[in-house]
């Protein structure tokens, strides 16, 4: 239930990453073409089309996770074997858990800063800073689900290995010298 929650809020913000996407492709065509008319352009493209490379990053990245398809390091992930790409799955995921969650509560208080003192960004539209800024915590916070919820799976895909692995092997079949596997251990 909670994994499904966690998709839709996902691909939620996937959906108004790319409405944001729509809107800067349009906004800034839109500005070009008036220049080319000469006519003056909106004062407030420059500024709105900052606020969405933000919020689009924010928005987007944690669904980008959920797919897999973050930049891996593929020269050193290539050359491990499948208990090595399972490990570094783990702690890929326990440190992107940490590291978020660390960074989601510092950014929270950041913004909260920000609105308890009024501050604004002055620029062609005045606003307020926390508007602009809350998509970090919000997006650190998905973030933060979407590694412990690939935590969770990678260590339940290693248990589960673990235990195909011990099922598969009989103990007349275990390594020559291990004390009670055989009669030869025992013996010898």
């Amino acid at each position: 239930m909670l994994s499904r929650l966690l998709d839709r809020i996902l691909t939620g913000m996937a959906v108004l990453a790319s409405l944001l996407l729509l809107f800067m492709t349009f906004s800034i065509s839109y500005s070009i073409f008036t220049r080319a008319l000469s006519f003056q352009s909106p004062v407030w493209t420059v500024q709105f089309n900052e606020y969405s490379l933000l919020w689009m990053t924010f928005l987007g990245s944690a669904w980008v996770l959920r797919r897999r398809k973050h930049v891996a390091v593929d020269i050193i992930t290539a050359r491990l074997g499948p208990v090595g790409k399972r490990n570094a799955d783990v702690v890929h995921s326990l440190l992107g858990t940490g590291l978020c969650g660390v960074l989601c509560w510092y950014s929270s208080l950041m913004t909260l800063n920000l609105f308890q003192r009024g501050v604004t960004d002055v620029q062609a539209v005045d606003m307020p800073k926390y508007l602009v800024l809350m998509v970090i915590p919000i997006g650190f916070l998905v973030l933060t689900a979407q590694f412990f919820r690939n935590l969770v799976a990678s260590l339940r895909k290693t248990k589960e290995d673990t235990q195909e692995i011990e099922t598969q092997t009989p103990a007349s079949e275990s390594p020559r010298g291990a004390p009670g596997t055989t009669a030869e251990g025992r013996n010898g």
